[in-house]
Parts: C-alpha cells; structure tokens; sequence
C-alpha cells in the first residue's frame, strides 16, 4: 500500500467519493518478465486471463510441472510463461491524489507495470439507486483480512458482463494516459523510467 496513507486515510477518501468518481476498467501486464511479487500475487488470483489461448497456456503449465528434466526449474519456467502471456483482470479503479487505487484488491495500481487497455465510468452501468461505496466487514465476505470499502452493488452480472466483453478484447492499445488526462481533467501522461 502506497505508504502516503494510512488505512484509515483512505478508507475516509473513498468512502466520501461520489460514485461517478469510480471507474471499471480492464487491466493488462505490460510485457516484460514479472518480478516475484507480482507472479505470487498472479498465481494467487482467480482472475487470471491468458488472452485468447487460455487452454493452450494451461496445457503448457501443467506439461512443464510434470517433466521430471524440468523439476528443477518449474517455477522460473512458470514465472517466465506467465510474463509472456498477456496477464489481464478486471478492477475498480478511483484517484487518490496522483495515484491510481484499486479498490478491489485494495492496493495502488503500479501503472509501470500494468496499462490500462479498457475503462468506463462505474456510473455507466450504475448509479446511486443501485450501487454504493461502503465498509465491508470480515463477517460479512470471509475473503477480506480487515474492514474494506468497496463498491456495493445490487446487481453484480453487469460487471461480469462487462468483464466477459472486454477481457478478450484482441485490441490491447495502452490507455493509461488517456485514462489519468480524463479523470484529472486535464493532459496527463504516465512518466516511466
């Protein structure tokens, strides 16, 4: 977590937001290989895309775990596949001064590793009479390790809808820029070293 926060900061942040200040958005891995904390945090996900040749990826994985040559590389081996395979996830993404947060995994985007390729405003599929920011306890999602605000909607098949139609997408121009200038109101551009 970006260490200019506290988590009770941002948890009064996000949840005096209004909700056309949230965005769903379609998140790729820019091409490089991944560090060990960004392949951990991939390979504990259950929102794993391999782009269009998931089976294919799989089959791959699973052929490289069972070579008794490779036994002893399998997880570099691993690591290196899943660097070259395009990595998405869907997220909901808000500003909290420069940054980009994702509140769903509640972490800081790092935009120099991860682009933006699709984005809508939440309040294109939502607004108020049927979605809220709010505090979510342990009790209430067995997922979550402490209090989290999130995102609370009556009706979570658009977002799997939208997920489902954008997270294929063949077309994987980097948005990021686009995104940061809209949401700030003004030309902004990602600075990468």
């Amino acid at each position: 977590m970006n260490k200019k926060y506290y988590k009770k900061e941002l948890d009064q942040i996000l949840l005096s937001k209004k909700l056309d200040e949230f965005y769903v958005a379609i998140i790729e891995n820019r091409q490089g290989l991944l560090t060990d904390e960004e392949y951990e945090k991939i390979i504990r996900s259950d929102k794993t895309i391999y782009d269009c040749n998931e089976n294919e990826v799989k089959n791959s994985f699973k052929n490289v775990q069972s070579d008794k040559n490779l036994k002893d590389f399998v997880h570099d081996l691993i690591k290196v596949m899943y660097s070259l395979s395009q990595v998405r996830h869907l997220a909901i993404l808000t500003m909290i001064g420069d940054d980009v947060y994702n509140i769903g995994s509640a972490e800081f985007e790092d935009l120099k590793v991860n682009k933006i390729i699709h984005f809508d405003n939440l309040t294109t599929l939502y607004d108020e009479s049927n979605a809220r920011i709010r505090y979510f306890t342990k009790e209430e999602d067995e997922r979550l390790i402490e209090k989290t605000v999130l995102v609370d909607v009556d009706d979570e098949s658009i977002i799997q809808e939208y997920e489902n139609e954008h997270i294929y997408q063949e077309e994987n121009e980097d948005l990021t820029s686009e995104f940061l200038s809209q949401v700030k109101g003004r030309p902004y551009y990602l600075k990468r070293n």
